[in-house]
């Protein structure tokens, strides 16, 4: 599960749904392990998210069974490591995700910060 830090109501229901194209963002910087995942996660959001070790791995065998990544077995400092990296429908997808999460936010945004007292009278 993708967390968020600030624990409230909202953080589960405001993540569910978007790790998917949150690992796409973070993969289409560059190539990474897992924990390179998790940890680009949290620093690219300030601390403001997380994700597991738990919810990586499965996210990221979904991706790859979709086509949208791809896993790469290398050695660096005499360990294995699987690394993953978007692929061209991955991009295109996460360019479709992108505008969506764009047009999505502006819409709630409208909505949460309309003027609610003049429209009840």
């Amino acid at each position: 599960m993708l967390r968020v830090s600030r624990k409230c109501y909202w953080d589960k229901s405001f993540m569910l749904g978007h790790a998917k194209l949150i690992t796409l963002a973070v993969l289409s910087n560059k190539p990474l392990h897992g924990y390179g995942i998790i940890k680009e996660i949290k620093n690219r959001s300030h601390n403001c998210c997380s994700v597991t070790v738990g919810t990586i791995y499965p996210i990221l065998k979904v991706l790859e069974s979709e086509g949208l990544i791809k896993s790469e077995k290398i050695t660096a400092k005499g360990r294995e490591k699987i690394v993953y990296k978007i692929t061209a429908k991955g991009e295109k997808v996460l360019a479709e995700g992108l505008k969506r999460w764009i047009d999505f936010t502006e819409g709630a945004r409208k909505l949460l910060m309309a003027d609610t007292k003049n429209e009840r009278q």
